[in-house]
């Protein structure tokens, strides 16, 4: 019994090296009113094995208990200020002085009192001798518990009439802790003598004080207010309170074995010592368990399951310096990660405008293995607008939540999701947080829901700032290339009007007939490509006018397939069409998207490239869907699924990044849009939207 209770002291002792970790006073003295709840019933414990066993061992583990107790209930008491001054942090030079203190009067109580200290036993009393170890240990302490007991009374003084009523059992329980130390140690050092059967009067009057200290933290959650044990301190305490129980119980068996004559054997003892080492090993390294074990403390021994300060903090420090919407997801599923007990993650990104898109599925693979987007008219979307969350396991549902279970049941189990939570600021909804069962077998409640709430809020936030931040510099970047292709335009033009001057006046000053016809080819040459670049660049400059006209599609497509079909006779051209399915729109403009595009696929694929056309028509927003899909090696995943239609985005060597922004140009001025993506099984799929004539269908 005198190891295992040597071991519990170094054990608490040792407990608050935790501090360092700590941020604040407040749970530093958090931390020292733990040590002082645990090591209370430890030293009245050692008083009576001392009361009933007269030895010279068990005297110099008291004394050593004694001061170990001490440093940590001067540690309390040095930190009572916190408690009624808010402060934001101790300073990390007086903890350092702290612990390097409490080494020192450890190591030279342990030596002198266990290796030096001469305690006599005299008719039932302990004696020691005037300055001995024994005497300067009961200086020590009684000097301590003065101290404390004087930094009791300005704490008194400082709480209101309020507080005093929760904490007035805390303090009298402190009050009857340094009283019976004082006593015991003044009796001690008077007569040079511990008097055995005053060692269970002690004992019984520290475990009264615990009582009372203990009933105030309780009874008042006085650790739930002011006084709050972090997670963190809980957490650092799983291991060594494993090992405790596991040593007390070890020792429990021993005393037992030798009460009843029996003896442990030396290879049984050292296995089950070595056992329980191995134990708590294999749980410091097991993230799973761990996290179990954390979600048995969070959600038995706390009111919130979360810590929703240290949660906060956390996500705000992964979100600086993210400046694009990747890092944002990236952030969040961090945090989610670390904070909720499931594996399952689902994060959706979109806006009213258009579809809410997977951008970061669980264990983060390929996003173009998941397809599973969810339009911005779906009744989920609808429910999360107007609820704080959709649970599958709605205790109360309403029938919003009725239909939504109607027609999205079976893409939530096929997903094996069953907690829906909005990314929204204000009435702007920017994703979906998806989220699966838990792994620990609990339940999702209001701490989950109200942790999502926050994070989804601050994600909300984040991104909206992201994309405001891309569209300013998407619009100074707009802004520039229109100047620059105004002045591009007005110097070809210049350039125009002085070759039509000198086509006009070259006949009258050239008389050799050869030289005359290779300058009017050249010239006519020059003013041809001149007349392209202008073209192109009016394009370029928003100054696009459409010549409408009411045409049927597939005929169109036909037509356009065959000119490129001459053009590119390596590439294959096959046309599914929708017979009668008539569109307003351009006919030449139209014809210049299909053309990029197809060259576009043929480049990338090169000879032998495939292509399917399809044509299909949408009832419900009445507009002719054309289909653009080849076999090509699909399009790099970092310019989807916008980044591809953006001026000077391109991965080809010689390429421009000019073409498919003209494409998502002329498609708008059209009335139409166009978007892409990979195909799961290889090459890309181009979609163009355009109006149907007005009557149609």
């Amino acid at each position: 019994m005198i190891n295992f209770f040597y071991t519990m002291n170094l054990l608490l002792l040792l407990s608050g090296l935790i501090g360092v970790r700590l941020d604040s006073s407040e749970r530093r003295f958090s931390l020292a009113l733990v040590q002082t709840l645990l090591g209370l019933p430890l030293l009245a414990a050692e008083y009576l094995y001392l009361a009933y066993h007269l030895e010279t061992r068990a005297v110099q583990l008291v004394l050593f208990s004694e001061i170990i107790f001490a440093l940590l209930w001067l540690s309390m008491a040095l930190r009572l200020r916190s408690v009624t001054t808010a402060t934001v942090g101790g300073s990390r030079l007086h903890l350092s002085f702290e612990i390097m203190a409490g080494v020192v009067v450890t190591a030279v109580a342990g030596y002198f009192l266990v290796y030096r200290s001469v305690i006599e036993i005299s008719d039932t009393i302990l004696v020691f001798r005037l300055y001995s170890p024994a005497y300067f240990s009961a200086v020590f302490i009684l000097i301590t518990f003065l101290y404390a007991a004087w930094r009791l009374e300005p704490f008194w003084r400082a709480l209101n009439a309020a507080r005093r009523w929760e904490y007035k059992f805390l303090v009298v329980g402190s009050y009857l802790v340094c009283g019976t130390l004082v006593w015991g140690t003044t009796y001690r050092l008077t007569y040079l003598a511990i008097v055995p059967r005053h060692l269970p009067l002690l004992a019984a009057l520290l475990l009264f004080g615990w009582i009372l200290m203990s009933y105030a933290v309780i009874n008042h959650r006085l650790l739930n207010r002011k006084f709050f044990v972090s997670r963190k301190v809980v957490y650092s305490f799983v291991v060594p309170s494993f090992l405790v129980a596991y040593l007390l119980g070890f020792g429990l068996i021993s005393l037992i074995m030798r009460t009843f004559g029996l003896e442990l054997s030396f290879v049984l003892k050292w296995l089950l010592v070595v056992l329980g080492f191995v134990v708590a090993g294999l749980f410091a390294f097991s993230g799973k368990l761990r996290r179990r074990v954390h979600f048995f403390i969070s959600t038995h021994f706390y009111i919130n399951k979360y810590e929703y300060r240290d949660e906060w903090l956390a996500f705000s420090q992964h979100l600086q310096g993210a400046l694009t919407e990747a890092n944002v997801v990236k952030a969040l599923r961090q945090v989610l990660a670390e904070s909720l007990y499931t594996t399952k993650i689902f994060i959706w990104l979109g806006d009213s405008s258009g579809d809410y898109k997977v951008v970061s599925p669980p264990g983060n693979p390929d996003t173009r293995s998941y397809n599973n987007a969810i339009a911005s008219n779906d009744p989920l979307v609808k429910y999360i607008k107007t609820h704080s969350h959709f649970h599958l396991n709605e205790k109360e549902p309403d029938a919003a939540w009725q239909k939504v279970m109607k027609n999205k049941e079976a893409f939530l189990n096929s997903l094996n999701l069953i907690l829906i939570a909005p990314i929204s600021v204000g009435n702007q909804l920017a994703g979906l947080i998806g989220l699966g069962p838990e792994f620990t077998g609990g339940q999702y409640g209001h701490d989950d829901f109200d942790l999502l709430i926050a994070l989804g809020s601050q994600t909300a936030s984040a991104l909206l700032a992201v994309r405001m931040a891309e569209e300013l510099a998407h619009a100074r970047e707009q802004q520039a290339w229109n100047r620059l292709s105004a002045f591009v335009l007005h110097d070809i033009k210049n350039a125009a009007t002085m070759l039509s001057l000198l086509r006009e006046n070259a006949p009258e000053h050239i008389h050799e007939p050869e030289f005359q016809q290779d300058l009017l080819e050249a010239v006519d040459d020059a003013l041809r490509r001149m007349g392209r670049v202008e073209q192109r660049l009016r394009t370029l400059k928003d100054e696009i006018t459409p010549e409408w006209q009411d045409f049927e599609l597939g005929p169109f497509l036909q037509e356009c397939g065959r000119r490129m079909a001459v053009k590119l006779p390596s590439m294959e051209i096959t046309i599914e069409n929708a017979d009668g399915l008539r569109v307003s729109s351009d006919p030449e403009l139209l014809a210049a998207i299909l053309q990029n595009l197809l060259l576009n696929a043929f480049e990338a694929g090169g000879a032998g490239t495939v292509v399917l056309i399809r044509i299909a028509k949408d009832d419900a927003s009445r507009q002719a869907i054309v289909e653009i899909i080849d076999n090509g090696p699909g399009i790099d995943q970092e310019l989807l699924p916008g980044g591809l239609f953006e001026p000077f985005q391109t991965t080809k060597a010689e390429g421009s990044g000019i073409g498919l922004w003209q494409v998502k140009r002329v498609a708008a001025c059209l009335g139409g849009s166009v978007s892409a993506e990979n195909r799961l099984e290889g090459g890309a799929r181009f979609v163009i939207k355009l109006p149907l004539t007005a009557g149609v269908g």
